[in-house]
């Protein structure tokens, strides 16, 4: 319904003010214009940063999350869409960015503007147009409300250009290999004491290792999903070897996982640290099974391990564009034994999978260094805005 509304008034002040977009102002939004996350978020801090001649504004409709963003960097930087006054100003952005929906619904309302799809991740899995079960009127709405706004499509590597085209019904010369804003993260110095910032009181560790499982649409995620599982055996096992597991669920997840949780389990999520990318690079191993965070992770070329417990059933729900055992490089067990074994092997500096992450990283992340600067650069070259205003 909020999009609907959206709609019907972005539409009427765009026609009744005919606001003439400026090339300056460029305009942010991620998930459902409430959340400040996701490629938006990292492009924007960089054009905050950096771009002196540029004026960025973030939409974010959730009041009380916009008051604490407008504490933290500045009152006239996030705006929302909820009143004439934000969407008339949203209109004035010459180039807008998303990682996820738009700042404003609409039709051609790339007319006069750029508007920048920066994506949230590697697309693994099936998404947009090429996800399972996509009706006939959704395909519809997408392609008039998205694919016929974009003017262009952001992603890391040539191989995904097929992929991001069928999934967004759109052109190869619209999407764009210029990467992905947050792995700029991955590329900068961070110290692991920064955990001892978020967290009071940490037990001694030299090994750290984030789990990472994938949200299931219609099932709760088995975190550790082994037959033999013993909690008080992994304790024992991270005890011994220094190491600490930060267990990371979904933001949709609902699995309680306190029972999961101990001395040196412990959990990582959003209410401690709102995106992990801040701090990836800081883990010596990445657990996850289908999630495209290790995409990202291939970047540092540390030791993955995936538990794809439930493979057939999620991948035949879902759909995936790649063959899942041909682009996963890292030990895959099949209970807590196993797991052990694994986890053990890298701790004693055996890397048997360094190789493949090797091979296929160059395949999914072309562009392995920050790229903030780079879509700038490429952003402002462009013809179309060289003028007062995109025509």
């Amino acid at each position: 319904m909020k999009k609907i509304i959206n709609f019907f008034k972005t539409m009427i002040y765009k026609t009744l003010y005919n606001i003439k977009p400026n090339k300056d102002i460029w305009i942010f939004s991620s998930t459902d214009n409430e959340r400040y996350n996701y490629n938006s978020k990292y492009l924007f801090e960089y054009v905050l940063e950096n771009e002196k001649d540029i004026h960025p504004y973030f939409v974010i409709n959730d009041d009380v999350l916009r008051e604490k963003l407008q504490n933290e960097y500045g009152e006239e930087f996030f705006i929302e869409t909820k009143t004439k006054s934000g969407i008339k100003k949203v209109l004035s952005g010459g180039v807008w960015f998303t990682s996820a929906g738009l700042p404003l619904y609409g039709t051609s309302l790339n007319k006069k503007r750029l508007i920048i799809n920066l994506w949230h991740g590697t697309p693994l899995k099936k998404i947009s147009l090429m996800e399972n079960n996509v009706s006939v009127l959704k395909k519809y709405y997408f392609r008039k409300i998205f694919s016929q706004n974009y003017s262009y499509i952001l992603t890391t590597s040539k191989n995904l250009i097929p992929i991001m085209r069928e999934s967004f019904d759109v052109k190869d010369e619209i999407i764009k290999v210029w990467g992905q804003p947050r792995n700029d993260c991955l590329f900068k110095d961070v110290s692991k004491s920064k955990l001892d910032e978020l967290f009071k009181c940490l037990p001694e560790y030299k090994e750290l290792i984030l789990y990472a499982p994938t949200y299931r649409d219609n099932r709760e995620t088995q975190v550790f999903p082994f037959k033999d599982y013993n909690k008080d055996e992994l304790e024992n096992f991270l005890e011994e070897h220094n190491a600490i597991i930060f267990i990371r669920t979904h933001l949709s997840e609902t699995t309680n996982v306190q029972n999961y949780l101990g001395k040196r389990i412990l959990l990582l999520n959003e209410h401690i640290i709102e995106d992990i990318m801040d701090i990836l690079n800081i883990f010596d191993i990445l657990i996850t099974d289908y999630s495209s965070i290790y995409v990202d992770f291939l970047l540092v070329n540390k030791p993955l391990l995936f538990i794809p417990y439930d493979k057939d059933e999620y991948l035949n729900e879902r759909g995936f564009n790649f063959e899942y055992d041909k682009v996963t490089p890292g030990y895959k067990p099949k209970d807590m034994k196993e797991f052990l074994i694994n986890i053990n092997t890298i701790f004693n500096g055996i890397d048997e999978f360094e190789n493949d992450r090797q091979r296929i990283n160059r395949y999914f992340n072309e562009i392995n260094r920050e790229c903030s600067k780079n879509i700038c650069t490429n952003v402002k070259n462009i013809d179309d805005i060289r003028g007062d205003y995109v025509r």
